[in-house]
């Protein structure tokens, strides 16, 4: 039961008692009151005012603290409802973050998550905590793959079901802020993961074919990340290819290791520069050239 439901049901318990009350009242009163007041007017009527004047004052003292009980649980509800609102929030930024970047920090990530989940532990609904488990899991199995790197990069694969998990984490958040009473509808649920289920595609990092004679490569630069080598290519149209060394087919996430690249050789990149792969890719070369960090051969 959520606390709406607790709420309305709390105020038709109020409702019954109110009324038990005024009927205790009225069938308790009546036979002394019947006794009284044939025998004088006035002791029936002193007799009438002041068990009225006691049903007013019981009457006042229970709604005046039922409404003092209303405005505190108000309050409250409202200061946990930002704070759910906060932390809520805050996970969901930061797994944009992550999925963005393409890869998980020991010293990001990993640091932070097990903090999360104890907020959660304290705030959130049980369902809520039930959910964010599931993508914590799913985010430990990735780093536990190579979990004697300081990062790991996230696969297509990965992606995707941390991505799947976050749309179910959502969904319980919805339900526990009160946004509904239930859960978006499955067909409509369905529906919306499909839906970034192709956007992540669209942005999975798959390269499309480049090779023509109008885009040669024009500029390569080779470095070693993880103790081994990879070539950074860039094209006459900007593209940016990298290969491991004996590898034929180009990596995936090609801007998640660019910036293990700037982090590696300390190239200090402008962050407005990630927003473009190409962008980020040409800077990255061009600084490394500059400064000498690793070999930049223009073709």
């Amino acid at each position: 039961m959520n606390k709406l439901d607790k709420a309305r049901k709390k105020g038709t318990n109020t409702l019954l008692a109110l009324s038990v009350i005024a009927l205790a009242v009225y069938f308790g009163f009546t036979p002394l009151y019947e006794l009284i007041s044939p025998k004088g007017g006035v002791a029936g009527a002193v007799i009438g005012a002041s068990f009225g004047a006691i049903f007013v004052i019981i009457l006042t003292m229970y709604l005046l603290n039922k409404q003092t009980e209303i405005e505190q649980e108000s309050k409250r509800g409202e200061k946990v409802f930002e704070e759910k609102m906060k932390i809520y929030w805050n996970i969901f930024e930061s797994i944009q973050t992550m999925l963005e970047d393409g890869k998980i920090s020991k010293d990001d990530e990993m640091q932070k998550l097990p903090f999360v989940m104890l907020k959660l532990i304290a705030i959130g609904s049980d369902k809520v905590i039930e959910a964010f488990q599931n993508v914590y899991d799913s985010i430990n199995d990735v780093f536990n793959e190579k979990p004697e790197d300081d990062e790991v990069v996230i696969e297509d694969n990965d992606r995707k079901k941390i991505m799947e998990l976050l749309g179910k984490f959502s969904n319980e958040c919805r339900e526990d802020l009160g946004v509904s009473d239930e859960k978006v509808e499955p067909k409509l649920f369905e529906g919306t993961q499909k839906a970034i289920e192709k956007s992540a595609a669209i942005l999975s990092g798959v390269n499309a074919p480049i090779q023509d004679e109008d885009n040669p490569i024009i500029q390569l630069g080779q470095v070693s990340i993880g103790g081994e080598a990879y070539e950074i290519q860039r094209h006459k149209k900007g593209h940016i290819r990298i290969f491991k060394e004996g590898s034929i087919e180009p990596i995936k996430n090609s801007k998640a290791f660019l910036k293990s690249v700037d982090e590696e050789y300390g190239l200090e990149i402008e962050a407005k520069t990630w927003r473009q792969t190409q962008k980020s890719g040409r800077h990255i070369l061009q600084k490394a050239a500059a400064i000498n960090a690793f070999p930049v051969i223009d073709k």
